[in-house]
């Protein structure tokens, strides 16, 4: 996985002709994922949901949409929608790392998902999604601003 998020990082930008929608959305969808991955493991270390991750998966994603598709509004929305996705990956790979590490067998949770998707709310709360809409915004935010840093340099030249 880090592997392929490091390749996907070290693509070449194209210029603005010839961006890449399909290297801006596997490289945000591989951030999300591997955010969710974080924010298991990290729930399972210390306890307790850390919803705040869902900023850093926002903000992950956005970095990526704005490295290959900073000015396609449909390639930030769907990054805003990859990034809500991940914190509800990271919520739902919480509950399946917990059990896990209660010595519940994988063959055990996946023969009884009915029963974990019916407590996911309960695990999401009512605090969850106000943080998923901050990683939305974050998604939007960071391409958004780097458009208009880069519509400032190109006005005003390159500070020396």
């Amino acid at each position: 996985m880090i592997s392929l998020i490091y390749g996907l990082s070290r693509m070449s930008a194209r210029p603005a002709a010839r961006q890449n929608t399909l290297a801006a959305l596997s490289l945000a969808l591989a951030v999300a994922i591997a955010g969710a991955v974080l924010w298991g493991v990290a729930a399972l270390v210390f306890h307790r949901q850390l919803s705040l991750l869902g900023l850093f998966i926002g903000a992950g994603v956005g970095v990526a949409v704005a490295r290959y598709r900073p000015a396609h509004p449909p390639t930030i929305a769907a990054g805003a929608v990859i990034a809500i996705a991940g914190c509800a990956l990271g919520t739902f790979l919480t509950m399946i790392f917990i059990l896990l590490h209660a010595q519940v067998s994988l063959g055990t949770i996946a023969g009884h998902l009915n029963l974990v998707f019916r407590n996911y709310p309960n695990e999401v709360g009512g605090v969850g999604p106000v943080f998923w809409l901050i990683a939305a915004l974050a998604a939007i935010r960071v391409p958004l601003s780097s458009q208009r840093a880069a519509a400032e340099t190109a006005t005003t030249g390159p500070e020396t």
